[in-house]
């Protein structure tokens, strides 16, 4: 069993039982962690990169995954980020993150076509320093913080705008690079995650960028899922069973293509 750092205390601010067992099935599930892997946990400062690093530490210290983990969060040099604010959080949750400087925004912002959404070319740049970061460092895998609702409206997106049927992936290994991706939340309703942010006053650092714009699309389809929602109380749970907890990933070749059990 790796052991944790003495001066690492779990955060002030711990996971629900049923985040922690969500969390575990889509770890086991998946196979996204082995013994000994060196996960680096990308911080943004949003509330879902702190329930992930929470919930992460938390796995660990019932001894449900066996690993060593590195908060990592990468200086885009965004203007108008708080930068103080970051920093205020990672001591609230005794996250000794490592930060890489990069600036991926001026590159992001000479590359705009007017009125684009900077969103998803800004993570696109982001994966691809922090995948370099972590095979820099001897990394296994870069774990992110997307939810079951990034993976609703992304298989949504893909299925509407680009016809075909992918839903997001709970883990990828790209082509050059011996670092995984994983997505240890993906099974975690967005709510429960709003909910424990709320109850313990989570310090959310908002992107300065991303947020006051939105995807347009993502919203209007956000909008629509909620009204199901209101329609079908069991909607989340529909599309997890569907997406996750089916043999679907078996069938479209996902697992396979991942090198997972």
């Amino acid at each position: 069993m790796t052991t944790q750092p003495a001066d690492q205390k779990r955060s002030y601010a711990p996971p629900s039982r049923a985040v922690r067992d969500l969390t575990a099935e889509c770890i086991e599930r998946f196979g996204l962690i082995a013994a000994g892997d060196r996960v680096a946990v990308a911080l943004s400062g949003g509330k879902d990169s702190w329930q992930l690093w929470s919930v992460l530490l938390a796995l660990r210290a019932e001894r449900r995954i066996d690993c060593e983990l590195v908060p990592v969060h990468l200086d885009q040099h965004q203007p108008g980020f708080d930068r103080d604010g970051f920093e205020a959080a990672c001591a609230a949750f005794e996250a000794p993150c490592v930060t890489v400087s990069e600036d991926t925004w001026s590159v992001v912002e000479a590359k705009l076509r007017p009125g684009q959404i900077p969103c998803a070319l800004c993570s696109r740049m982001r994966r691809g320093v922090l995948n370099r970061w972590c095979e820099e460092q001897g990394m296994d895998k870069l774990a992110l913080g997307h939810h079951l609702q990034d993976a609703i409206e992304t298989t949504l997106m893909n299925l509407l705008f680009g016809r075909r049927l992918e839903p997001m992936t709970p883990l990828r290994r790209g082509d050059r690079t011996e670092v995984a991706v994983i997505r240890p939340l993906l099974l975690v309703e967005e709510g429960k995650i709003r909910g424990w942010a709320s109850q313990h006053a989570v310090p959310v650092v908002p992107c300065p960028v991303c947020d006051p714009l939105g995807d347009a699309r993502r919203a209007q389809l956000g909008a629509l899922l909620d009204g199901l929602r209101a329609q079908q109380p069991e909607l989340d749970d529909a599309f997890r069973a569907a997406l996750y907890r089916s043999d679907l990933p078996e069938r479209l070749g996902i697992l396979d293509a991942l090198g997972s059990a």
